[in-house]
């Protein structure tokens, strides 16, 4: 069977290498008549080393063909060298015999005389020891060609799969998460329905809004920071919805990192790692988020109130875990996540390579909550 992939072959660059391989042959035997005080040699050196490079360039693509249909790579090599044989002794006679008939007519039409072949029958095995060196030479360079090829190939392949299984865990990552998050702000809202239907409506109308910017960013492992922003304030607005001043959230945000590119659905669970923490105080909690850009980095910190003496027992949630995940796969060792319990705060702090956001996903249209309209 023939192998399509074989070495690919410039058809310039197979004519400039034989070119070169004629260049070298005529230089090297006209110096070596030189030195032994031969005269009158060039142009039958010119003659001689033409012919033999030029024809073993027209029949190069035989050669080609032979390595393409015995490839000496695969688990069959050894058994490939066998039909390697009759196409040698076939390359070499018809090159022996294309030698003969040309060079006797070029001499004669370039007034040089008969051209003195030698004994025809023992000039075919003359010939055929330097076809073998040439027929090995080319065989051995397709050979290299083909490996190497073979190898970036396998390179290529494997990088494709690691980012496809590295795309593939991201997205059940998020698919993880936003279910988790669901689940969580259904919970509240029905805590709330019989408690303030009013309050109970306007969750819903934010948690709306919220699954419309999770859906048009179903397929964008990063966005906009500032499109992350509106993501946080949709979850910040059922929060307050929820709680009221007993949780206050503090943003602050440089300008110059709004454009940035961060993973879809960062801010969130950190701060609804913070809201969990802080809500346990017995006191109004503060959760701050602080997102820094000094032009080669992107800090975002997030803080929140601990219990007096909890610092000590303070663990990363399931919430930190997922994101520290998502951030491994999407920036292997670029990134830094780490968390801090000092006194009655807590500190989840991330440094991400700051690069401007991917275009924007096309926006799902708005849905109006129940209340829009009282």
């Amino acid at each position: 069977m023939v192998d399509s992939l074989g070495p690919r072959l410039s058809r310039r660059g197979v004519a400039a290498a034989f070119t070169a391989i004629f260049l070298l042959r005529l230089t090297a035997f006209y110096l070596g008549d030189v030195t032994q005080s031969l005269s009158d040699t060039f142009l039958t050196r010119l003659i001689e080393e033409g012919t033999g490079a030029y024809f073993a360039l027209l029949l190069f693509p035989l050669l080609v063909m032979a390595e393409r249909r015995y490839p000496l790579t695969d688990v069959h090599w050894r058994a490939n060298w066998l039909p390697h044989v009759p196409t040698f002794i076939g390359y070499s006679v018809v090159h022996t015999t294309l030698l003969w008939g040309s060079r006797a007519a070029i001499f004669s039409l370039a007034g040089l005389g008969l051209y003195d072949f030698g004994r025809l029958g023992a000039r075919y095995f003359m010939e055929s020891s330097n076809d073998l060196f040439a027929y090995s030479v080319f065989l051995g360079v397709m050979t290299f060609i083909r490996v190497r090829r073979s190898l970036v190939n396998r390179e290529l392949r494997i990088a494709d799969l690691a980012r496809t299984a590295a795309e593939s865990r991201g997205a059940a990552l998020s698919v993880r998460l936003q279910p988790h998050f669901l689940f969580n702000a259904l919970n509240s809202i029905s805590s709330a329905v019989y408690e303030s239907p009013v309050i109970a409506d306007e969750m819903i109308g934010h948690l709306g809004e919220l699954l419309r910017h999770a859906l048009r960013t179903a397929d964008q492992p990063e966005m906009a920071l500032a499109d992350e922003l509106d993501v946080l304030h949709c979850y910040l607005a059922i929060i307050n919805a929820r709680f009221g001043e007993r949780i206050r959230c503090d943003v602050q945000v440089d300008a110059a990192a709004k454009s940035m590119a961060v993973p879809s659905f960062l801010l969130q669970p950190l701060v609804e790692n913070a809201v969990r923490h802080g809500f346990v105080v017995d006191y109004p909690s503060t959760i701050l988020v602080r997102v820094e850009c000094d032009g080669t980095r992107l800090r975002i910190g997030v803080e929140n109130e601990i219990p007096s003496g909890a610092a000590e027992a303070a663990v990363p949630g399931a919430d930190l875990a997922t994101t520290r995940d998502r951030l491994r796969l999407l920036y292997g060792d670029a990134h830094t996540l780490t968390t801090l319990a000092v006194g009655r705060r807590f500190e989840v702090n991330i440094s991400l390579p700051a690069r401007p956001a991917p275009a924007p996903a096309a926006p799902c249209p708005a849905v109006q909550h129940a209340g829009a309209d009282r």
